[in-house]
Parts: structure tokens; sequence; C-alpha cells
């Protein structure tokens, strides 16, 4: 066996300018790998999420015949403390929804998590019965580090591999975003899902950024665009809900969870860099867009942009023409809970032209502020009913879809054909050494999947040439051999003749690896991202 990598490498008003012709994209050239993905045949052209005019006059139906109570939580997706809360808000106080991020629903002392989600989702359903329309169940489930499911769905790379995927292979790159998209798509929804908090329509700003990192397709504002219109496709395909963030973009150095940041671009660089993936977003009729606790000081200098009327209704709504949902990121971040405390947020966030506020601190005083503000003509009733009804309509869309087939584990050919059309080698020696076993260290769970991988595909683990894997923390790496999980800026400083950006850690991710180490497949992604390394040849 050899270490026959075989490559291809290579480096890596305000809104109403940006709006209309002059869009359209140049796709790279082609370059197919040996391997088989199932991604080869072109998808069906996704459904759609316009929803039809019979769904949007029952949507207004439905939302004109709530009482204010009503209508007060119907604007609401409440953060999930306990089971018995989130069944009662949404069955006492009509929330439309309800995130659940930590553990409440399971029970770590039964086998079946997935099981226990399914139920639970069920539940949310039964609760809202008589609506007339679903209740909203979304989940953050972006690939890599953000994904509140893992086994036994299958587990996808950080989507920055999106972006590596494209940069180095054009249009089958988009298709196997859009086929890893579906897949999980479909499993999310056969889970009782139909809202996923994905993709991320952010550009990262390098290894300064705190938060975005993997979760960013790149750096270029083109590529980030395409990889945000393929996995819209993938997610409407799965007849899932999705919804692109943060806009106008998290492209900043501070954590929005912390504190406010501020995106202090200046008209040409909102337009020509942070505003692109949005743009192309809404050209592809996305479902949904969240907004961003960013300070934008050419928009509404000290205003979060999630809570500004001149972000939200002037700009994404007149502006760029938007006409699907908008949710805002969720009130209990740092960026907005020390300015607006109680339930001053949530009103603030619908004010600016929010349809839906995410995850506020107190369910309970945000749905009291919503409903004096709408009492008192703060939060005009027209606009909130008006706001229901956007959102009533897209989840009628969502009920009448057909879903695709999701059993549990089931797309991991999916996600190892994203992961083998991104990975991107980006330092070899010449002539190219043989590998007869391969002793893996580093990330933990880099190694357990590396291991399970090299197993499968007869790698034989044991002294010989070694392998360090960098993950998230991990700075820098001494071995034959280094592999970046999430970003790839650590192989920089790392000291080894061998250096991968996979930028996934989970099992499909580790078999593409496995096969390129044994010369069965190629590594012809190309880094979304500048490292610092020169471009390598082949041998």
């Amino acid at each position: 066996m050899t270490l026959a990598l075989m490559l291809v490498l290579g480096g890596a008003g305000w809104a109403a300018e940006i709006a209309g012709p002059g869009d359209e994209r140049t796709t790279p050239a082609v370059v197919s790998p040996t391997t088989t993905a199932p991604t080869a045949e072109p998808a069906p052209e996704p459904v759609g999420w316009v929803p039809t005019d019979a769904e949007r006059a029952s949507g207004a139906s439905l939302a004109a015949e709530l009482s204010l109570d009503e209508l007060a939580g119907q604007l609401i997706v409440a953060r999930s403390f306990s089971h018995e809360s989130s069944l009662a808000l949404v069955r006492d106080k009509h929330f439309a929804g309800v995130m659940v991020t930590g553990q409440q629903i399971l029970d770590v002392t039964t086998n079946d998590p997935l099981d226990q989600v399914k139920a639970f989702n069920q539940e949310l359903q039964d609760a809202g019965e008589g609506r007339g329309y679903p209740v909203m169940v979304p989940i953050d489930q972006e690939g890599g580090l953000v994904a509140r499911l893992t086994d036994p769905l299958t587990t996808f790379p950080t989507f920055m591999s999106a972006g590596a995927a494209i940069t180095g292979h054009g249009r089958d790159g988009e298709l196997a975003v859009t086929a890893a998209a579906r897949a999980s798509g479909a499993e999310l929804r056969a889970a009782g899902y139909n809202m996923v908090f994905a993709p991320s329509g952010d550009i990262t700003i390098g290894p300064a950024d705190p938060i975005i990192g993997s979760r960013s397709a790149g750096s270029d504002p083109d590529i980030v665009a395409r990889a945000v219109v393929a996995a819209i496709d993938g997610y409407s395909d799965a007849g899932l809900i999705s919804a692109v963030k943060h806009f106008p973009g998290h492209n900043v150095a501070t954590d929005s969870h912390r504190g406010l940041p501020v995106l202090d671009s200046d008209r040409s660089r909102l337009r020509n860099h942070d505003l692109v993936p949005f743009v192309a977003a809404i050209s592809a009729a996305a479902p949904g867009i969240m907004t961003g606790h960013l300070d934008v000081p050419l928009i509404e200098r000290g205003v979060p942009a999630s809570l500004s009327y001149k972000a939200v209704t002037k700009g994404l709504r007149d502006d760029l023409g938007y006409d699907g949902i908008v949710i805002s990121d969720s009130l209990g971040m740092g960026a907005v809970m020390s300015r607006h405390p109680g339930g001053d947020a949530t009103v603030a966030a619908l004010k600016a032209g929010s349809d839906l506020a995410l995850m506020p601190a107190d369910n309970e005083q945000a749905h009291a502020a919503v409903l004096k503000a709408l009492k008192s003509g703060e939060l005009p009733e027209q606009q909130a009913r008006k706001s229901a009804a956007r959102v009533i309509a897209h989840l009628l869309h969502v009920q009448q879809l057909q879903t695709l087939p999701g059993t549990p584990g089931s797309h991991t050919e999916e996600s190892e054909a994203l992961s083998a059309l991104a990975a991107t080698v980006v330092a070899h020696p010449c002539p190219v050494p043989a590998v007869t076993a391969i002793v893996p260290t580093g990330q933990a769970s880099a190694v357990a999947a590396f291991r399970t991988a090299a197993q499968e595909l007869g790698l034989p683990l044991g002294a010989g040439t070694s392998i360090a894997f960098l993950g998230p923390g991990y700075r820098s790496a001494s071995a034959d051999i280094v592999v970046s999980t999430d970003t790839p800026y650590g192989l920089a400083s790392s000291a080894a003749p061998t250096k991968v950006a996979l930028y996934g850690a989970d099992v499909p991710a580790m078999r593409a690896l496995v096969k390129i180490l044994l010369g069965r497949q190629r590594a012809l992604g190309r880094l979304p991202v500048e490292v610092g390394l020169p471009a390598t040849t082949r041998c």
C-alpha cells in the first residue's frame, strides 16, 4: 500500500444597491475525483418554498381568527426549560413552537434517545391540535460542531467542507452539498422536525473568527453564496423550512453570545461581501432568514440588526424584497440580554420586522410583553397578524409535502461523498512514501472515528506512519501526517511532510480520508480560506 494521494491542490438605500441583476456567478471548471459519489446525477428540481396562493389565503384566515393572547404566543418560538413547560406553552399560550437545545427530553437511562425525540416532537404537535396547521419544531443542525442530534442519525461534516468541495469541483461540489443537505433533512423530518436553522450565510474572517469558523463555507462571498443555495435546495427537497443565518453576516471578531459585535463595513463591502450570500438565498426562494445580533453602524449605529427596523424591514424586506420568514437569533444571548431585559428584546425584534422571536430568556415575560405591546399599539396588530399569516402559510406548505425516506443513519454515503470532494491535501512529499501501518493521535473523537474507518477498510493500525488530528482547540501537531478536522489554520504551524484539511471528524469523513491514504481515491478539494501555506503540486 502507498500513500498515493494523487493530488490537484489550490489555495484558496444600503441594501437596494445589491439587489437585482449582476449577481450571476461564474462556475469554475469541474474536476471529477475517482470516488463514486451518489451525487453524480443531478438532483430533481427543488420543490420550492413559496407557499401557494391558497396556502397564503388560509394562513391569513387562520391568523385573523387568533385572539390577541394567541397572537402574542404565535410570534414566539419558546426556549425549552422542561418537557411539561414546553407543552404547556404550546397548549395554553399558543406559542408558535419550541426550540430544544438541552437534554430536557432525554432519559439517560434508556438506550433509544431518537425515539424519545420523536415522541416529544409528536407531543408538541398534539399540544397544538386544533390549530389547523403544524406547531413549529426547529433544530440547530448545521453539521460539524453544531449538531444537536448525532447517533443514531447520520453525521455530516462542517459547512466549510461545502466551500472546499465547490472551490475544487464546481457544480459537482454543489450537487454534493445539495445531496448532503437533502439527506440530513430527510432524517430530521422523519424525527419530527419541520425547520432547521441552517445553512450559515456568514463569511469567515479567518483565524480571528471566534464563533463561526468552520460553520462558514469559506472566506469568498461567491463560494459561500453557492454553498448556501445548494444547501437550501437540499433542505427544501427534504421538506424542511431552512433558515439562512446570520443576516447581514456574522463576519466579526466578537462572539454575539457574549457581547454585541460591530460589523463596521462600508457601503461597498456590505454590498460586495457581507450581503452576497443572503441576496443569493433570496433569489433562491429561501424559506427563512435568521437575523444576527450585530451592530452595523452603516445601518443603525448601536442597535443590533436583529432589533433594527432599518435592517429588517427597510433593508431585508423593502430593499431586498424578501417575503419569507424572518426569525431573530436567540434572544437569550449576551448581545441583547444586557440591553433589553425581560420581554423587551422580544418586542423589539418583532417591531423591527421579525415574524418570530426566538428563545427569549424568559418565555412568560416575553409573552406578557408582546401581549401588552399589542394591546397598546406599540406593536401594530396588523403587522403582527401579517407575520403570523406568513409563518402559518409556510407551515401549511410543509404539511402537504411528501417526505423522503429518512431512516436514521441511512445516509452515510452522502456524508462521505461530501467529505471526499472536500478533502484537501495542502502539503506532501515527493515521492509519496509507502504506508504499511498507521498510529493515530490527537483529537479523541477523530482518533476513534479513524480507527473505525481504518478497520472497516483494511488499513492496519500499529507501529509505522504517525497521523495526528487537529480539532477545535488544537493549534498544531507534529507527525508524519497532520489532519485538521475543523478549520485548517493549524496546519500552517504544524510540523509534518503531509498535511490534510478534512473539515470533519466523523466516521464518514474518516472513510474518505482512509481511502485517500490507501490510494483508492483522489483528494481534489481546495482550501476555501487562506491558511498561509504555498500551493502544493502533484508528484
